[in-house]
């Protein structure tokens, strides 16, 4: 501003000084008689001023357009100044709409705690306005807080508690996680080694057919094919050792899972198992005790008639390679008549098994649910497992009878098959006897192999030696006196076994209660039912001489009758299980416990069907 106002006096001087230099130059020009020196003088003059003259004009123009320049400036600060006025009046503004709500919000507070604090001097004690204190309302105020702190230690070492078992359980998980990952690895390789086997097989049978075009005798053949079967019964020896393996281990991991579930509930649920609806009744835990070994046992007896299959496979094949090996006659159509059916049955059995499978996925679903769900009142949540663990249970049992059905078919089969095989091995063994072969007869294995059953005739020719095997014995007696002795001596087998049964019953009589206490009475009977059936039974001290009794007295027979028999000239020797031994059996049982409950009876007929099978 102060070079503004200056710039403003200069050109006023510069204004005046051109106002006075035209009248100088006008009245120099008037004077005409002056000399002329002064005159060239004044020409100078007026030559000097001319071009001062114009030397401020220009200054002047300068200064004008700096001066609009700062005009303009001018205005633009005035402009930002009276922006700057506005957004700080809006800051104001809206500082002080805050500040009048933060006032709002304390007084308003500054009213609640006035009514509180009257409301608080309503009801003060009159202790509080005569100074005494009450003792009675100290001793409260004192147990309160001993029980708050108990109540916060415990807390405080539950949680520690909680802590520990969730480090441990996710250290289990990784565990159980590794181990399912490892079988998985080695499941898949064991259903891999099956193609490799057939892709040996079919190699091999290349090779047959190539030594049947190069060799021409039968015996050679034949001694082929008793090769090639032997090694092939040592495949499917090793691969039913592995099958079992991985099952066993299978049946494991899945205990474990099921311990892991029951100790501490599904991962999905964010409770654990006792805080859902109270802990667990007396009646709910003997309910899942007894679907647990239910579907133990269905898993015992599915993974039975898996190994039952394998084994019916096998022998199916192994009489395919004979019935190759042989000529066309009628023995061949009706074997491979009995293979054909046998084969529709396992098929169907299969399909069977494979429903059952889903049904028992079903229920287990179905219990995970209503483990999961939580409801208001915890009788009702206690009824309602308790039935849908008995309907559970009831399916069990029912899976579990179809099961031992189907594994008596199976067994039945196999017996048929291995009968079968045994007697073609048998008349290509005379066959081969009767001429001279100057090769070694091919290796066999001692014994049975993971889950196969031995043979009968060669449990016996290891027994009592090759003298007496019964190919020995047709050649020494007529056919009509060997059957009869061959029915007396599997007559005198069978009445053995019972024997060894009824000694083995005798011996310890209060395991098989102890047993069937896991079951007791009928499964779908209600907790009432079930006091009153308690309460009518017979004593176990009673039931178990009565038992007793009745077993000695049977042995006493049984052992009559075994003194009865006699097979002259002819050691004892066994004979392939036949379709009356279990029917047998359970006439037995029945007549014998025909004052035990159901689920006993149901569990001894299971335990004897098992024990006579295995």
């Amino acid at each position: 501003m102060v070079f503004i106002q200056f710039v403003q006096i200069h050109c006023g001087d510069l204004n005046q000084t051109s106002i006075l230099l035209p009248t100088e130059m006008s009245m120099k020009l008037s004077i005409g008689s002056a000399p002329e020196p002064e005159q060239v003088q004044e020409g100078i003059v007026t030559e000097t001023a001319i071009e001062h003259h114009q030397k401020l004009g220009d200054e002047l123009e300068r200064l004008a357009e700096e001066n609009e320049i700062l005009k303009l400036e001018v205005e633009e600060m005035r402009v930002e100044m009276d922006e700057i006025r506005d957004t700080f009046y809006e800051e104001d503004a809206c500082q002080l709409q805050d500040m009048r709500r933060e006032f709002e919000r304390a007084n308003k507070n500054c009213r609640i705690l006035q009514y509180r604090l009257r409301k608080a001097e309503r009801k003060r004690p009159p202790y509080a306005q005569t100074g005494e204190t009450d003792g009675e309302v100290l001793r409260n105020l004192e147990q309160d807080l001993k029980v708050a702190k108990d109540v916060s230690i415990r807390l405080h070492q539950e949680l520690e508690r909680m802590e520990e078992k969730s480090t441990k359980t996710e250290e289990e998980n990784d565990n159980l996680r590794q181990q399912l990952i490892q079988a998985e690895v080695t499941k898949q390789a064991l259903l891999n080694e099956p193609h490799k086997k057939e892709k040996r097989r079919g190699s091999r049978d290349v090779q047959i057919s190539d030594r049947k075009t190069l060799q021409a005798s039968p015996e050679e053949e034949t001694e082929d094919l008793k090769c090639q079967l032997s090694l092939l019964k040592e495949d499917t020896n090793l691969m039913r050792r592995k099958i079992a393996k991985i099952g066993k281990e299978k049946d494991q991991r899945e205990q474990e899972l099921q311990k892991y579930h029951c100790f501490y509930g599904d991962l999905d649920s964010h409770l654990p198992k006792g805080e859902v609806g109270g802990p667990p009744s007396p009646r709910q835990v003997e309910l899942r005790l007894r679907l647990r070994l239910a579907e133990e046992e269905a898993n015992a007896l599915s993974r039975r008639i898996a190994e039952m299959e394998v084994q019916n496979q096998s022998l199916g094949a192994e009489l395919g390679e004979l019935r190759g090996a042989e000529p066309a006659g009628g023995g061949g159509a009706d074997l491979q008549l009995q293979l054909q059916s046998a084969e529709e049955e396992a098929e169907k059995l299969r399909r069977r098994l494979a429903d059952l499978e889903d049904q028992s996925g079903r229920a287990s679903s179905e219990l995970r649910s209503l483990r999961r769900c939580r409801r208001k009142s915890p009788e009702v949540e206690a009824e309602a497992d308790a039935d849908a663990l008995q309907e559970e249970l009831k399916a069990a049992r029912l899976h579990i009878n179809e099961l031992g059905c189907t594994a008596l078919r199976l067994q039945y089969e196999n017996s048929v098959l291995l009968s079968a095989a045994q007697q073609h091995c048998d008349g290509q063994g005379g066959q081969r006897d009767s001429q001279e072969d100057p090769r070694p007869p091919p290796h066999k294995r001692e014994g049975p192999v993971g889950g196969e059953s031995e043979p009968e005739e060669a449990c016996h020719a290891r027994r009592f030696g090759p003298e007496h095997s019964p190919h020995a014995l047709e050649g020494c007696f007529p056919s009509r006196a060997f059957r009869d002795r061959q029915r007396m001596a599997g007559i005198r087998t069978e009445a053995e076994r019972l024997g060894l049964a009824v000694d083995w019953l005798i011996s310890d009589p209060r395991g098989v209660v102890t047993e069937a206490r896991v079951y007791p009475g009928d499964g779908g009977s209600s907790g009432g039912t079930d006091k009153e059936d308690d309460g009518s039974r017979v004593p176990e001290h009673e039931l178990l001489c009565h038992v007793s009794g009745q077993m000695k007295a049977f042995q006493k027979e049984l052992r009559g009758f075994i003194d009865g028999l006699e097979v002259p000239e002819t050691p004892d020797k066994e004979e392939p299980l036949s379709i009356f031994q279990p029917i047998i059996l359970l006439i037995l049982i029945l007549v014998l416990f025909s004052s035990l409950s159901y689920g006993t009876i149901f569990k001894l007929i299971f335990l004897f069907t098992l024990f006579f099978v295995l």
